[in-house]
């Protein structure tokens, strides 16, 4: 299946757009969702690739899901993608079911994800860099969910016609004390690094957000986001730290809201924008991933026009004097 042009629309502005495919790298699940208080919802399309997909669709023509799968899309993400216009031309058939999750939601917030068909099977369905590397010849942006392993060494023996511009959102695995190194030895191979306050605590085993601050100011990355959940984020470049606010909406489902804002940051940065602007994009676009179970509905051009409108407004805000 395949899916036919979305107009990106525009914004009015002067940064000029390059042609190229904005590729999201992430692993898609499909979520049995347990909460404290007993209830339950099940089949839930997720995942960071789906998610960061729904965000980077709010402002990219086409966006590229870049995974591994299984035979059984039609039952699983195919119907979302079919109806928001989305390609399907970045998806690997590896097995005959996509991998399913159990979260169990605690009461004080915290979850445990349990994978249904166990650990081998989702490692032959996360995407690889063999995957990136079918569009060596395209790529303009990557967003990609990983944590330190092997994937580096492979994406580092593309051959890119261009280099694309890279976008990394930490996974929670690769945050501790101990990997810091190994972290910070990524970071010089990416132009962002999207990470949670709770990630970034993790790494500098520090609990002060003015601390871990600045931390990230000093760290070897051009632009890092913050992300602070309800409160907001932090836009860091430059050695400066901005803060952008969330947006006002009332919350279903946080599950997805990080990765929706790293997909729409990656697109901001991909057409040239500053570091506050990308996440202002972020922002509106975690706000529609929470705003319902499962990924939000993208493809309709009025929708699309309200997010760029809203991501105006907001960014007007803050060029607005002071009263």
């Amino acid at each position: 299946m395949s899916s036919t042009a979305r107009d990106p629309g525009s914004f009015s502005s002067s940064v000029q757009m390059t042609d190229g495919d904005d590729l999201i790298v992430g692993a898609v699940l499909i979520d049995n969702l347990l909460f404290a208080d007993g209830s339950r919802r099940e089949n839930i399309p997720g995942g960071a690739g789906l998610y960061a997909l729904a965000g980077a669709s709010l402002f990219s023509a086409d966006p590229v899901l870049v995974t591994g799968t299984g035979r059984d899309l039609p039952q699983t993400f195919g119907p979302w993608m079919v109806r928001n216009g989305l390609t399907q031309r970045g998806l690997r058939f590896a097995d005959a079911h996509a991998p399913r999750n159990i979260l169990q939601y605690a009461a004080d917030g915290g979850r445990t994800e349990t994978p249904v068909y166990g650990q081998q099977h989702f490692s032959r369905i996360e995407p690889t860099a063999a995957d990136v590397a079918g569009f060596a010849e395209t790529a303009r942006s990557l967003y990609v969910f990983r944590n330190t392993d092997g994937f580096w060494e492979g994406l580092d023996t593309i051959s890119f016609a261009r280099r694309p511009l890279i976008l990394w959102e930490i996974a929670l695995d690769a945050c501790n004390e101990q990997n810091r190194t190994r972290v910070e030895a990524i970071l010089p191979r990416v132009d962002a690094l999207s990470i949670n306050l709770d990630e970034a605590s993790r790494i500098f085993a520090l609990r002060d957000e003015d601390a871990i601050v600045s931390h990230l100011l000093h760290w070897p990355v051009r632009n890092i986001f913050l992300r602070l959940g309800a409160r907001g984020s932090y836009a860091i470049a430059n050695r400066t730290a901005t803060f952008v606010p969330s947006a006002k909406v009332t919350a279903i489902d946080v599950t997805g809201g990080g990765n929706a804002y790293s997909g729409g940051a990656l697109i901001g940065l991909s057409e040239g924008r500053m570091a506050r602007e990308a996440a202002i994009m972020g922002t509106v676009a975690a706000s529609h991933a929470i705003s319902q179970y499962g990924p939000p509905e993208t493809g309709d051009p009025a929708l699309r026009a309200a997010a760029r409108q809203t991501v105006l407004d907001i960014t007007s805000a803050f060029e607005e004097p002071a009263k």
